[in-house]
């Protein structure tokens, strides 16, 4: 928690960016922009406990789970985390963010960890996957992507493909599953910002008013786009994946970023920094001490309160005085919790090269 508030990181990944998990050996230019991204360009200036060097960014999945559950739980401010799959199986050999890093910190905290499955319609059998999904790996929602290399080709996964798409949100509904997550705004390599725009979503998210469209990465492009559906519709989400560690460092971009958003709809934003590609604790603390400029959209105590946690438990349905109580009991603690040093676990290991 942070001054009383309970603290929900709606996306964090388990980061598989080492060379040997490349299935484009090109992708090591994106591995390099994401280390310098997060690490030079995000945390805060001057404070080089928050930072890793290279070799420790890209070799530190060898540590998985023991580092996400330390950066998350005993190094920062945060209080519950979603782990959300990456389905990049023709770039990435697990995907990039394999399910069993998370499943393995949920056995022993299942108040604290849960989980986003991956998905793609390319897989042989994405019907059976979201069996397996439900039925052996206790997810809550699932995460796809628009797009994946297909035998040696960039394929578009566009939501308004009623044949592709349509069933497997039939599937999902059948099974229990009441929230889709989706990967736009920000692209990657090889494709262009264009390719994750949100024109294909309106049609899904109107044919299935029951299920939840969570689209991640808001603020970073289609601000307009993307607060036209959420006026529009009130099954619409906006998982805010990284945009919160903009006030920190550039605090005038993050207001435009957000502005469009809160307009809208604020109570259906969620807070998240996207560990670990970036240390998440000093962006909980920037996050809730931000003030928007004059003349914006307002973002009080009550409205980051939601964002950071209270948004995202309502759409789920989270008892959250019951997830206070277990976060209490156990070894991490909740309120006056002491922190340990940030990515404690790389630096009491020999993975990469001495900090």
């Amino acid at each position: 928690m942070i001054d009383d508030v309970f603290v929900v990181d709606a996306t964090v990944h388990g980061g598989h960016f080492h060379r040997d998990n490349l299935l484009i050996p090109q992708l090591e230019e994106l591995t390099k922009l994401l280390y310098h991204w997060g690490n030079g360009h995000l945390q805060p200036f001057g404070f080089d406990e928050y930072k890793v060097n290279y070799d420790q960014f890209t070799e530190r999945f060898a540590l998985q789970p023991a580092l996400l559950e330390s950066l998350l739980f005993a190094e920062s401010d945060i209080d519950v985390a979603v782990y959300q799959g990456v389905p990049l199986y023709g770039m990435y050999k697990d995907g990039s963010s394999p399910l069993w890093v998370a499943a393995e910190i949920a056995k022993r905290f299942p108040h604290r960890m849960f989980l986003y499955g991956d998905l793609t319609p390319r897989m042989s059998d994405p019907i059976a996957h979201i069996d397996h999904l439900v039925d052996d790996m206790n997810v809550i929602g699932v995460k796809m992507y628009p797009l994946d290399m297909v035998e040696g080709r960039l394929t578009e996964n566009r939501f308004d493909d009623e044949k592709l798409m349509f069933p497997l949100f039939e599937h999902m509904l059948k099974r229990g599953l009441k929230v889709v997550a989706v990967h736009k705004a920000v692209p990657l390599a090889p494709a262009l910002v264009d390719r994750y725009h949100v024109d294909d979503m309106a049609p899904a998210i109107a044919a299935f008013p029951d299920l939840t469209f969570e689209i991640v990465h808001g603020g970073f492009a289609f601000g307009q786009e993307i607060a036209a559906l959420l006026d529009r519709y009130p099954n619409v989400t906006v998982n805010l994946e990284s945009t919160p560690c903009y006030a920190l460092n550039f605090q005038d971009k993050f207001a435009e970023m957000m502005a469009p958003l809160l307009a809208t709809g604020a109570d259906r934003l969620f807070f998240s920094t996207g560990a670990p590609i970036m240390h998440p604790d000093p962006f909980i603390r920037a996050f809730k001490d931000y003030r928007m400029p004059a003349g914006y959209p307002p973002l009080d105590d009550a409205t980051k309160r939601g964002i950071l946690g209270d948004n995202f438990a309502r759409v789920h349905g989270w008892d959250v005085e019951a997830l206070k109580a277990a976060c209490r009991a156990d070894q991490f603690g909740l309120e006056g919790k002491t922190k340990t040093t940030p990515w404690s676990v790389i630096r009491n290991s020999v993975v990469g090269e001495a900090a």
